[in-house]
């Protein structure tokens, strides 16, 4: 089996979720001799817009379209004919048997319309919103505020602030090195691409638009939701969800329900409990910890308001550090360190994957109180499997993880008065002996359960997919 693999960003220029999520299938696919490539966007402003180029990454062979972001429509940010050219020609270059899409961010939806024509099955994984939502599939207003459902009207009070181009001198400044670099091969991409970067949270929040551009970009925004809405059912994928609330979510916003079936995000059991048990000493604090980007959405700021709210006495049974990247909002930062160090909390820089299992090894309790939808969260699930309990919101993903028998309890997101209590009752059960340390289930699966799931998948689709006569020849 030939499996191509598409992603907005893969290793090593994008190790995000998503990203690390098909690089991890992608590991476990060739480990069972099955043949990968990957399609995938990059941003290299010394490079030419929408120019392609080859690379390998390990052994799996990577074709990366240049996307500067120098679109001039905004529709092209979902829908670009010059980048479904692009993937019609290598989908009958490699004629691969099915295409696994981890996200079209960057890319198009009309990829999917490529491999429709081509009668080559489709496996989709939805690791975000970003079919409904135009602002990085986020769900987060400009103005900070979550959306739990995708409105026009409000989208138009949000698009108009949200980077989804670069600005005129960034474009110039682009092709000037661009052109530079073919010339003489001196790349001034790196510091340049820094001065004029943009990017989803660079202020707490936007100005008014005008109430003409708001309705433009509140008609985009519908014609965007319909518009995908049809390509994915037309294209008739089958749809993996890591988390079951999605499933209601989606088909609220177009998507048809028989398309989607269910599988839990897989877990590196043994990295994630790498580290051996640092066991409290009896007396010792509750050791309380954050792990996340410090940007508002994540709710640093609602933890430290909580952790003020506990009596003296219960802040001196504990003890709270939380760590994370300070580079998004600095101003942001700022606050919190300026909150966190009359109430005794540790506020530190971000960890290293080492760093994250030795912190985890030597806490108690894990606290995540994002205020938007996570969809299964990373580090929760790395938290269970290293025997820590879990305070998390009580929204999306996160919540699911807890009724999916991770150690724990939820509380009404965003409401530290909740929270408080609840990190009180979590003190006054500081000294009950811990469990041991769970194993693999399926709500908790190991990576490889996960790739034998996405191979059965796609032998099915590969079974089921009509016969269509591909118009090129296989390379």
């Amino acid at each position: 089996m030939h499996v191509l693999l598409v992603t907005h960003r893969y290793p090593p220029d994008g190790t995000a979720g998503a990203e690390t999520y098909a690089a991890t299938l992608a590991a476990e696919f060739e480990r069972r001799g099955v043949e990968v490539s990957v399609l995938t966007a990059v941003k290299d402003i010394a490079r030419r817009h929408l120019s392609v180029h080859r690379r390998v990454e390990g052994a799996t062979p990577v074709v990366e379209v240049v996307n500067n972001l120098f679109a001039t429509d905004f529709r092209a940010t979902w829908d670009e004919p010059r980048v479904d050219a692009i993937a019609g020609e290598l989908l009958d270059e490699l004629r691969p048997d099915v295409v696994h899409v981890h996200h079209l961010l960057y890319l198009s939806v009309g990829i999917l319309r490529a491999c429709r024509e081509r009668g080559i099955p489709v496996l989709m994984v939805l690791h975000d919103f970003w079919l409904g939502c135009a602002r990085f599939g986020q769900l987060l207003h400009a103005d900070g505020e979550r959306c739990d459902a995708v409105d026009p009207a409000r989208c138009g009070t949000c698009l108009p602030s949200f980077p989804w181009r670069q600005t005129d001198a960034a474009r110039r400044v682009g092709r000037g090195v661009a052109a530079l670099k073919g010339a003489t091969g001196i790349d001034l991409s790196g510091p340049l691409s820094r001065r004029h970067r943009r990017g989803v949270g660079d202020a707490p929040g936007a100005a008014q638009p005008a109430p003409g551009e708001a309705a433009a970009f509140a008609a985009l925004a519908k014609r965007r939701l319909e518009e995908i809405a049809l390509a994915v059912n037309d294209a008739r994928p089958r749809i993996v969800l890591p988390a079951r609330f999605q499933a209601e979510w989606f088909v609220a916003h177009g998507i048809a329900e028989e398309l989607f079936v269910h599988q839990p995000t897989g877990l590196d059991w043994d990295e994630a409990r790498a580290e051996p048990r640092v066991e409290r000493e009896p007396g010792e604090a509750l050791r309380v910890l954050m792990l996340g980007t410090l940007v508002p959405h994540k709710g640093a700021h609602v933890l430290v308001d909580a952790w003020g709210r506990l009596g003296e006495e219960s802040r001196g049974r504990a003890r709270l550090r939380i760590h994370g990247p300070a580079d998004s909002r600095p101003a942001y930062v700022e606050e919190l360190r300026r909150a966190a160090a009359p109430v005794g909390v540790s506020v530190g820089e971000r960890l290293d994957r080492r760093g994250v299992a030795r912190a985890l090894a030597a806490s108690d309790l894990l606290v995540v109180p994002s205020l938007w939808l996570e969809v299964r969260p990373l580090v929760m699930m790395e938290a269970h499997a290293a025997g820590v309990r879990i305070l998390c919101s009580d929204l999306g993903g996160m919540a699911e993880v807890i009724a999916d028998g991770a150690a724990g309890s939820t509380f009404p997101a965003g409401d530290a008065d909740a929270l408080a209590r609840a990190l009180e009752a979590e003190i006054d059960r500081a000294e009950e002996p811990s469990p041991p340390r769970p194993e693999p289930t399926a709500a908790f699966p190991r990576w490889d359960a996960v790739a034998d799931s996405f191979l059965r998948h796609s032998a099915e689709l590969v079974a089921e997919a009509p016969a269509v006569d591909p118009p090129g020849p296989r390379s």
